[in-house]
This record gives structure tokens, sequence and C-alpha cells, in this order.
């Protein structure tokens, strides 16, 4: 029997009110599209910080396998240093057990009287003795090398896996002739000639070769101080420094090592944030295509690091490193370092512009204006120079220093 609903008066059949509480009950379970909006976000939220995790995780990684290859290279070059050069018993009996196989081929050609094969034979027994006199010398130089602190900073976590390798003589095998190395994870095989190659040393003649540079810079400063001598070109030094101090075999050797020599916190690697910081450079940095969080642009501490380790390090199948832009940041950064050296710091603390602006107030020498910090040379662009004979400064117009401070301070 249908019921009656007591507000309108009409009845209700069974099956309308079934449907009315299924709607009911169907309403409470429709989600907004704000619900959506927030689990939306909750998810991209949860995809961010397990992104930001992944990464974290994964440089974790890189740096404690970097640490594992540094640790077990001391080892190895502790190794070659105690048997002075030697090769160890692994090499000696790679090379008895070669020496013995070609000694038993050498049996056999001379029983079926092959001299051709006695004469190949005898060359690869030659070339046994070379191989392993090339390998102690190709040792040794890596122990002399780590043991006189000569390996640079800027090595390659590559090159420096690859000195791991090629120095333990757990991976070696005898290969073609020649001794090799075999990764015992990857299978890949090094040569000594890649043992070589990641063996990047301190580059102490450029070092030298700059501080002469600088040298002379600080000598043709102190003259343009003292109102003789040209003003610093700032865009001709960087061109000078790019052209001729930075190569792609040195860059990161000038980054990393100490090349200013005033201590391993002194490096251009450990500068590098806060210069960028300071001159607000990061915004110069977005040819990289970095893929951040922040939007357009170098603005978050994700995005700053990536641009961070992708000027100085190079290598790595996920790095950004792009030599033409590393070289250019650097050589402003050594130019800048040449304009400090030019000028030279000044007892008052004034910076290289603050200096250039300072101009001669009324009763000024040539004595006083120097101990402010005041460049005679800026003066002398001006026409400006100290008469001994009036006892003040004058210009092209023989005014006075006070006239020449007030029509300074009214510009």
């Amino acid at each position: 029997m249908a019921e009656k609903d007591t507000t309108t008066g009409y009845e209700l059949s069974a099956n309308a009110i079934q449907s009315y509480l299924d709607a009911k009950e169907a309403q409470r379970n429709i989600r907004t599209n704000w619900d959506t909006a927030s689990d939306l976000s909750d998810q991209l939220l949860g995809s961010v910080q397990d992104s930001q995790e992944a990464k974290r995780v994964d440089e974790d990684n890189k740096r404690k396998e970097l640490e594992a290859h540094e640790e077990q290279f001391s080892n190895n070059i502790l190794k070659i240093t105690e048997s002075a050069g030697g090769m160890g018993e692994e090499y000696y009996g790679l090379a008895t057990e070669q020496a013995k196989l070609l000694q038993g081929e050498y049996l056999e050609a001379v029983k079926a009287g092959d001299k051709e094969a006695q004469t190949k034979i005898k060359m690869k027994l030659q070339g046994l003795a070379t191989a392993s006199g090339s390998l102690k010398e190709s040792l040794t130089i890596a122990a002399e090398l780590k043991n006189d602190g000569l390996l640079s900073n800027g090595r390659t976590a590559e090159e420096i896996k690859i000195a791991n390798i090629c120095t333990n003589p757990a991976n070696a095998i005898y290969q073609d002739g020649g001794y090799v190395w075999k990764d015992p994870e990857t299978g890949q095989i090094y040569t000594p000639e890649d043992l070589d190659k990641s063996l990047g040393q301190i580059d102490e003649v450029t070092q030298n070769e700059f501080h002469k540079f600088q040298n002379t810079q600080n000598e043709s400063g102190m003259n343009y101080v003292n109102g003789t001598g040209a003003d610093f070109e700032y865009a001709r030094t960087k061109t000078s420094i790019s052209d001729n101090i930075i190569t792609e075999d040195n860059i990161m050797s000038i980054m990393h090592d100490d090349f200013f020599k005033s201590g391993k916190s002194s490096t251009f690697a450990s500068h590098l944030k806060e210069y960028l910081d300071d001159a607000d450079l990061w915004k110069n940095y977005d040819t990289y295509e970095i893929d951040g969080e922040g939007g357009p642009g170098i603005d978050t501490d994700v995005e700053r690091e990536a641009v961070y380790n992708a000027i100085i390090n190079k290598g790595g199948k996920d790095n950004n490193y792009k030599y033409d832009v590393s070289r250019d940041i650097l050589a402003d950064y050594l130019t800048m370092k040449s304009q400090e050296k030019f000028y030279g710091a000044h007892p008052t603390g004034l910076s290289i512009t603050e200096r250039k602006a300072l101009r001669p107030e009324p009763g000024d020498t040539e004595k006083t204006f120097l101990a402010k910090g005041g460049i005679l040379g800026e003066l002398a662009k001006e026409g400006t120079v100290w008469n001994e004979d009036l006892g003040k400064f004058v210009g092209k117009s023989s005014e006075t220093s006070k006239d020449l401070y007030n029509s300074y301070k009214n510009k």
C-alpha cells in the first residue's frame, strides 16, 4: 500500500520512496570539485616530494660510491708504495702464467721445427716483458702523483672510479699482449692509457702564469692610482684570460684546486654560489634548460644547485656541463680577481666603485686624497691634476679645488 506524504497530500509509491533514499545515499557519496582538486594537489605534492627524495637518495648513493672509490684508491696506492713500485704478487702471477703458456707453445714449435712460430712466440715473450715494465712505470707514476698531492680535485667521478679500478690488481687481466683491467661490476675493460688519462694533475704551470700576469696588473694599478699609466680594461682582460689561460684540459683544475694559492677553502668552486648571489648572476644561466619546479628562470634551491653543478662538474650521463658557459663565468671571475689586484685593497675598505667615484674636497692634497682611497688616475681622465705651485687640485680651466668640489657635488 502506498504511503501518503503528510506535507503535500500526495501518495508516494514504495518505488519512489526507495528511489529517493537511493538518491540521498548517492549524494552523500558525491565528492565536490574542491575535493577532487585537493586530491590532485596532494598527489602532485606527493609526486614532487617523491621526486625530490629520489634525487636526494640518488645523490647520496653517488656520494657514497665516490667516497668508496677514493678510499679504495688510497689503499691501492699504499700497497704500490709499500712494494716500492713493484707490481705485486697478483701481477707477477699473471706474468708467470702467461710466460709458462708461451714457453709451452715455444717447445711445441721447436718439436715441430716451425721456425716462424718460434720467432712469433719469442716476440710475444718480449712483449710480455715490455708490458710488465710499462705497467710498473704507470703504477709508480700513479703512486707518486697521489703521494705528492699532485692529483687535481677537479677530476670527475668517472676518472676517480677508473683510477681505483686500474690500480687494484684484483681487476687485472692479461689480454692481447698487454695488461688491462676489468670493472668487476660492469665488465668494462680499461687500458693503461685510460689509467693515465684518469690521473688529472693540478695545473701548476697555468697557476704560475696567472700569478705572473696578476703581478703585472698590481704594478700597473699602483701607477694608475698614483696618477700615471692606463686604467684597467675589463673586457680586454677577460678576453685575454679566456683565450690564453683557460682550456678544456685545465678548466677543472682552475675551478677546484688552490689556484690562487690562498688555501683550499678559497677555490673558485667554494666561492661560486656566493659570487653568483652577490652579482645576481643566477638569472644568466637559464641556458642550461634545467627543468625545475619554480617556473621560468633559476629561482629555486633545486635549480640553483643544478646550475652550480653544471658549471663546476663535467662528465656524467645526466650532467648539464657546457664548456663555453663555464669558461665564460670562470673568465669573468678571474678578471674580477685581476681587477682587485690592479687597484689593491685599501685600508678604508671602500669598494673599487666607491674609490673611483671619490673627488677631492677643499684642502685636499695628493697625500690626503690617496689616504681617503682616491685614485689620481680617475682625476687625470678629466684633466684634474695636482698643482704643486698653487698647492691645490686644478682642472683644465684652473678651477680651485673648492670650485671643483662644488661642481661635482651639484652634478
